[in-house]
């Protein structure tokens, strides 16, 4: 690797740090939710995740504050929940309330030992007792890794629902690539497919009136819609890619063993002025902690205790 750097720059105005080398670059800023607001990837000249002025004017937005008309665009963390709802769990926190899309992506982040290889971050929670750390790493010219470790302050053991949120902006026509072995696909919300919990083949769906509707491919703005799937819970994956139009790929990596679960929102139109994929490999099934936990597909944390994951973004073609 060559040209390693990190450097102060400003977006919109808030103070961000820059990591790069001669292949990609990473823009955070830490004071907005610790979010990634730029993943640049300079051989192909392609901006992978959604800007501000195709989503939402870029600010600090209050706690609580619900997601969709607030800070959409960039790369979130989401945690402990994605829809909002009240701690399940009998105990100290049981309904305390979990604003929507939790409250990691409101809340300043603290940096904690960034160098020229690595930006490293950490967050409290506030409805919750956890402290989350995320260390981004340039592991070799083509991939940024990710590192997780989040620790359990509290004296009960802390269920929660984890999964990044980001908004990778796409040309129609893009194409979702899953691993083979995927021949069908969760409905999470009503739409065209079916309702919501019904299993519709992948990549195509062949309808009666005899038209053939591909799932894996992106629609342009004019759709005017939003859909969302999760890879069936026992058929754990351990990547996605996203390929342009142009040829260019990128792909999302993990280990099942630590994220078993995967949903993909789909924007065609209903919220960004740009067509969207956000991958969100997931530590339960799915949306609601509450649901996760009564479907018993929910991660669990005993008091004190820590669990680290990763993930690794890479660029193609090499």
């Amino acid at each position: 690797m060559s040209n390693l750097s990190l450097q102060n720059k400003t977006f919109f105005g808030f103070d961000a740090w820059q990591l790069q080398n001669d292949r990609f670059s990473v823009v955070v800023v830490p004071a907005v939710g610790g979010k990634i607001v730029s993943l640049y990837d300079k051989s192909a000249g392609i901006e992978w995740l959604v800007q501000p002025e195709n989503a939402h004017i870029f600010r600090t937005p209050e706690y609580g504050a619900p997601y969709e008309s607030s800070q959409c665009g960039g790369w979130d963390e989401m945690m402990p929940t994605i829809v909002a709802c009240s701690y399940p769990v009998a105990g100290e926190h049981q309904g305390v309330y979990l604003p929507d899309h939790g409250e990691l992506w409101v809340m300043p982040w603290r940096e904690a030992g960034s160098n020229q290889h690595a930006i490293r971050l950490v967050v409290d929670g506030v409805a919750l007792p956890y402290r989350l750390h995320r260390t981004l790493i340039i592991h070799d010219k083509n991939t940024l890794r990710f590192e997780y470790l989040l620790q359990n302050l509290g004296k009960e053991a802390l269920v929660y629902l984890w999964t990044p949120h980001p908004q990778f902006q796409v040309e129609p026509d893009a194409i979702i690539e899953l691993p083979p072995e995927v021949d069908q696909v969760v409905n999470v919300l009503p739409d065209e497919r079916g309702a919501v919990g019904v299993r519709n083949l992948w990549p195509v769906i062949f309808e009666e009136d005899g038209i053939v509707r591909r799932q894996d491919r992106i629609a342009s703005i004019s759709a005017g819609r939003g859909r969302k799937f999760y890879l069936p819970p026992e058929c754990p994956i351990s990547w996605v890619k996203l390929q342009q139009p142009s040829g260019a790929t990128l792909r999302m990596t993990w280990r099942p063993k630590d994220l078993p679960y995967c949903g993909i929102w789909i924007d065609e139109g209903k919220i960004n002025s740009v067509s969207t994929v956000t991958i969100e490999p997931a530590t339960g099934y799915y949306d609601d902690l509450s649901l996760a936990l009564s479907n018993g597909m929910i991660s669990a944390l005993p008091a004190r205790g820590e669990h680290s994951w990763s993930l690794e973004i890479s660029f193609f073609p090499e």
